[in-house]
């Protein structure tokens, strides 16, 4: 969108003053000016990924501006507030911290900058019963020793299998997912994927029964894929690098809750200019000249 002060740029960029003479060297003053140029982004909805885009769109120079239909912003990742207590509504499990070390560098930030992290132990408990529960302790050390107690020989297994999810990890999340620009198919395709073709045409519960005979250490190991949305019966076992995110790198609390991690990318978003707007319900889009 181009408003007056952009026009008064252009001139001035093109050197048109009181007599109406180009100056010297107004082609890269106009390129620059151009870049200068800001456009006027609205985005509905303010959960992480509205949060995110909003940051990296202001990084870029623009006007930014979010609509929201609450009256507390995070989307499923908002705050309840009652009596003096504070309820997560959505997300309670802080995993993949280096997600969000990554995302708050690329503003020359870190975490540490806007809240406080705890690693967990245990990291949680998954209970099958009455008094029939296993901990899942802050190492994977720790965790294989557990396994063992439960299922003779599970452990040394639960140890290769960690091996090859921390593999998958480090290709899937810190090779692909980080640095592919998402925009076909065939970014998947590469040498190191097509080594790892085995683990596309196997399934996770496949794997995990292969290996894994107590119900109980099976759960543990099959649940983790239903954070992406997925049954173990139909996730190939290549996502078993999920099994990492849990067992490997942790699980984590910031100290007042998982909306720390929402006020944190508010404030960085204010801090570059974009704007947050409350009990705003979008109910219909125009669109004109298409």
């Amino acid at each position: 969108l181009l408003n007056w002060a952009h026009v008064a740029e252009l001139v001035d960029a093109l050197g048109w003053g009181p007599n109406n003479q180009i100056g010297c060297g107004s082609s890269s003053l106009l390129v620059r000016t151009v870049r200068k140029m800001k456009k006027n982004i609205f985005i509905i909805g303010s959960g992480f990924s509205s949060l995110s885009a909003a940051c990296y769109l202001a990084k870029q120079g623009n006007n930014v501006t979010i609509f929201e239909k609450n009256d507390s912003l995070g989307g499923r990742a908002r705050q309840f507030e009652e009596d003096g207590f504070s309820f997560d509504m959505g997300p309670s499990w802080y995993w993949m911290p280096g997600v969000f070390e990554k995302f708050f560098n690329d503003f020359g930030k870190k975490v540490s900058d806007y809240y406080k992290l705890k690693k967990l132990n245990p990291a949680y408990r998954v209970i099958f019963g009455k008094n029939n529960f296993i901990d899942i302790a802050d190492s994977p050390n720790k965790i294989c020793e557990e396994f063992e107690k439960i299922e003779k020989g599970s452990g040394k297994k639960l140890k290769r299998y960690l091996k090859i999810a921390e593999e998958n990890y480090k290709l899937g999340v810190e090779n692909m997912l980080y640095k592919m620009p998402g925009k076909s198919p065939l970014e998947l395709v590469s040498l190191k994927t097509i080594k790892k073709i085995r683990f596309f045409l196997s399934n996770i519960k496949k794997d995990v029964r292969k290996d894994f005979k107590d119900p109980r250490l099976r759960s543990v190991l099959e649940f983790p894929v239903l954070f992406l949305g997925a049954k173990a019966s139909n996730t190939p076992s290549f996502y078993n690098f999920m099994n990492f995110a849990d067992f490997g790198l942790g699980t984590f609390q910031s100290e007042n809750g998982f909306h720390d991690l929402v006020k944190a990318m508010v404030k960085l978003g204010k801090s570059m200019g974009v704007k947050y707007l409350t009990n705003q319900n979008v109910n219909k889009i125009i669109v004109k000249n298409k």
